[in-house]
């Protein structure tokens, strides 16, 4: 573990999903077909790791629980590597699209499975597309109430899936009677009188680099950490192309090709590392949490073939 001087400042997240998970061009018979579709995940995450034991970046990986269940070994291989795993839900269902008890049936399945493939215990949360909005305040709550620290699926900005205007922009912790909860919102800027998400993979693709760089300059000189957040099929610029409206097309596949560059440039230029290891708040709630866990264990568990959990 980094010393306390030389921990990183920022943090970086990866959404682990596949390219046809992708919100924008769902429909009920592409779900039917995701288990025949052919998988990707596993070359861009790859990559994604190269990149990053390149710059000894640690990172956060939110994971689809139904990636886990279809491809261990993917989830497995980012643990391995010292990196984060959060939880991204189950089937990469909006959270509008669902009923309070929908929601929970499906970030506690994959909160199981996550754990249960690496072993580890499962913090963070962060909803498919981060739709949690205006129009679900039951959600976080839900989140806070399934055992999570932390939820980093509110954004500051109006948007069609995503946002809440007017909440806070930074780090900070939210108190949801009587459970307290981390909300840790990719980094956001006003622009022109609009609050962007320039922290999120499209303005990665969408600025030039010097301007997103001078852009989170700016907010590393208020001293507030920035987070970046990155699916990881957007460092595959060769990924099969799915049909859908031409915004959506646009907004995935613009400058898929220049994801890979821009991203190495961004850990060359900023010091990284995954949620837990920026917010040392949160490091130390999941070790009193295990400690806890521990303490109160049957003695007779350690017989069972499952993993024990340990802290990320």
């Amino acid at each position: 573990m980094h010393d306390i001087d030389r921990r990183p400042r920022h943090i970086l997240t990866f959404d682990l999903e596949e390219h046809f998970h992708a919100s924008r061009f769902d429909s009920s018979m592409r779900r039917r077909n995701w288990s025949s579709f052919h998988s990707r995940a596993q070359a861009s995450v790859e990559r994604i790791l190269e990149l990053l034991a390149l710059h000894s970046t640690k990172a956060t990986f939110f994971s689809l629980g139904w990636l886990a269940e279809q491809h261990p070994s993917v989830i497995r291989a980012v643990s391995a590597a010292g990196h984060e795993i959060a939880c991204l839900g189950y089937g990469h269902e909006l959270v509008g699209a669902q009923t309070p008890q929908l929601f929970r049936t499906d970030i506690r399945r994959a909160k199981d499975i996550l754990e249960d493939v690496t072993g580890h215990q499962v913090v963070g949360f962060r909803a498919p597309s981060l739709s949690i909005t205006a129009h679900t305040p039951w959600a976080l709550q839900i989140v806070a109430e399934e055992g999570f620290l932390y939820d980093s699926s509110v954004l500051p900005i109006r948007h069609d899936l995503a946002g809440i205007p007017g909440t806070s922009p930074w780090i900070h912790r939210l108190a949801l009677e009587g459970i307290r909860l981390w909300e840790i919102p990719p980094s956001s800027m006003n622009l022109g009188g609009f609050r962007k998400a320039i922290g999120c993979g499209g303005y990665l693709r969408a600025f030039n680099y010097p301007i997103l760089k001078s852009l989170l300059s700016r907010i590393d000189a208020l001293d507030e950490p920035i987070v970046v957040s990155m699916r990881t099929w957007e460092i595959d610029a060769a990924q099969p192309r799915m049909r859908g409206t031409a915004l959506s097309e646009f907004r995935h596949y613009f400058n898929l090709d220049k994801t890979a560059v821009r991203l190495d440039r961004l850990l060359t230029d900023f010091q990284f590392g995954p949620v837990c290891e920026v917010v040392l708040a949160i490091r130390e709630q999941a070790l009193s949490a295990s400690i806890r866990t521990a303490l109160n264990s049957d003695p007779r568990d350690s017989q069972q073939e499952s993993p024990r959990l340990t802290t990320v």
